[in-house]
C-alpha cells in the first residue's frame, strides 16, 4: 500500500502558473483596449463641443448683423463676387464692427478665442468664410458661410486622435444694403 499524497507535482504547478499567465495577459489586453477606448471617446467628445460651440456663436453673431464688411481683408459691398478668406468683418445692428479671424491653429472673435486651445486646436489651413449673394440682385439676402475642421491637440497614439469637420451657412436677418 502507498502512502497518501500530501503536494502537488511540479507539472501541476507549471500548469496552474501557465494558465494565470494566460488568464492575465487576456485581462491585461482587455483592459487597456477599455481604457483607450474611453479616452478617445472622452477626446472625441471635447472635439465636437468645442465644433459645436464655435459654430453656434458664428451663426448668432452672423445671423443678428447687417452687413458684410470685409473678408480675407478686403472691403466688399456685398457678396454677389463670392468672396471668401480666413477672416470676416460683420457689422452689427448697433454699427459696431466684429471682426473674426482664423489666424494659425485659433480661431477668435476680437482677442477671445472661441475654442478651448489648451485641448483643441483648428486645423492649419481648414478654416474659411465665404458669402454669396445672387449675382442680379444686390439686394438679395446674403448667405454667408463657415467651414472648419477642429482636432485634438495631443501628440498621443494615432488611433486616439480625433478630429471633426463643421460647415454652416447662415442667412443675415438684419441685412441692410
Amino acid at each position: 500500500m502507498r502512502g497518501s499524497r500530501n503536494g502537488y507535482t511540479i507539472i501541476e504547478l507549471l500548469a496552474v502558473m501557465s494558465i494565470l499567465v494566460v488568464l492575465a495577459g487576456i485581462i491585461s489586453g482587455i483592459l487597456y483596449s477599455t481604457l483607450r477606448g474611453s479616452s478617445k471617446t472622452r477626446i472625441t467628445t471635447e472635439v465636437t463641443q468645442n465644433g459645436n460651440y464655435v459654430i453656434s456663436v458664428l451663426t448668432n453673431l452672423i445671423s443678428l448683423s447687417t452687413s458684410v464688411t470685409q473678408i480675407g481683408g478686403v472691403d466688399i459691398q456685398d457678396c454677389t463676387a463670392s468672396p471668401s478668406g480666413t477672416s470676416i468683418s460683420l457689422k452689427s445692428l448697433e454699427g459696431d464692427e466684429y471682426i473674426i479671424s482664423c489666424s494659425g491653429n485659433n480661431i477668435s472673435s476680437g482677442s477671445a478665442s472661441l475654442i478651448n486651445t489648451n485641448i483643441v486646436q483648428i486645423r492649419t489651413d481648414s478654416c474659411r468664410f465665404y458669402c454669396n449673394q445672387k449675382a442680379a440682385d444686390p439686394y438679395s439676402i446674403p448667405i454667408v458661410g463657415v467651414e472648419l475642421v477642429v482636432e485634438d491637440k495631443s501628440t498621443g497614439l494615432f488611433e486616439s486622435k480625433s478630429s471633426s469637420f463643421f460647415r454652416t451657412s447662415v442667412s443675415m436677418r438684419n441685412y441692410s444694403p
